[in-house]
């Protein structure tokens, strides 16, 4: 159902995505030339605020916060029924699809769609097999992991290699590490963050304290990195370090074997020059 419902309405909760004020301050802008092209989506929450918020946003955050730097008292919205999971896939499913989203939110969203499944459905047990005994009764899929990943791949129609890649950042970057990158050129650099994301987890944490004071991600882990300078090799500096090393393990018998051998490669020497 469409409606326009005022903005003093509308409950915002904890978004998978933050809104991004610059972007949503672009997004006012266009509004105020073009109107409202796409109706944000809300479901119907009666209880919320004591009442005073009977709808919760489930998308189109950038578009709400962009209707209220505008002081439109009131915005179309098309109401769903759904309950607060359901309308967290909605608002996955969305924004997976919009090209300004970053490599960064686009494996958060992935790693939340993957928690409200096992949520709904269970855990999953990689290794599949017979259902044991679970603390606390929790629910368990005895299932290869792989149809988790074939659920989400169809639900939100990637491949599996980019499900592959997804996942390995939003289960293994760290959270702080996460937040550090933000809002940075880094948040779209897949390679540069399935990188930090193999990384141990007291690197990425002490990456994620030295941004606060260096923005350049690239001049941090190089500081990680002994320089290492290679030096021209003197070829008879190193020949004459051997020998002396292995003449200090040498007892008297091979010490005069060797003075021996030095006279007279010596004297072949002389006589060679002579000629």
């Amino acid at each position: 159902m469409l409606k326009s419902i005022p903005l003093t309405q509308i409950l915002v909760g904890d978004r998978a995505r933050p809104v991004d004020m610059e972007h949503a301050a672009a997004i006012a802008g266009s509004m105020v030339d073009r109107g409202l092209i796409n109706p944000i989506t809300v479901r119907s929450t009666p209880a919320a605020g004591g009442g005073a918020t009977p709808y919760t946003l489930v998308a189109g955050g950038h578009r709400l916060e962009a209707a209220r730097m505008n002081e439109w008292p009131e915005i179309e919205a098309v109401i769903v029924s759904a309950d607060a999971a359901e309308a967290q896939l909605i608002e996955i499913s969305e924004n997976l699809f919009r090209n300004d989203l970053s490599a960064l939110d686009r494996a958060v969203f992935v790693m939340k769609f993957r928690e409200i499944f096992e949520d709904r459905h269970g855990k999953i047990d990689p290794k599949g097999g017979r259902p044991k005994k679970q603390a606390h009764d929790e629910p368990v899929i005895f299932s290869p992991g792989r149809e988790l990943s074939q659920r989400v791949q169809e639900r939100l129609g990637i491949a599996a290699a980019t499900y592959k890649r997804i996942s390995a950042i939003g289960q293994k970057l760290h959270p702080m590490l996460r937040a550090a990158l933000r809002g940075t050129a880094y948040e779209h650099d897949q390679k540069q963050l399935l990188k930090l994301a193999s990384m141990p987890e007291a690197e990425q944490t002490g990456i994620a304290k030295a941004l606060q004071y260096e923005p350049d991600l690239k001049a941090i882990l190089a500081s990680d990195k002994p320089v290492v300078k290679k030096l021209p090799v003197d070829l008879q500096e190193a020949i004459f370090a051997k020998v002396c090393k292995l003449l200090d393990k040498a007892d008297d018998d091979t010490l005069l074997r060797v003075l021996n051998h030095i006279g007279d490669k010596r004297d072949v020497s002389f006589l060679e020059a002579a000629e």
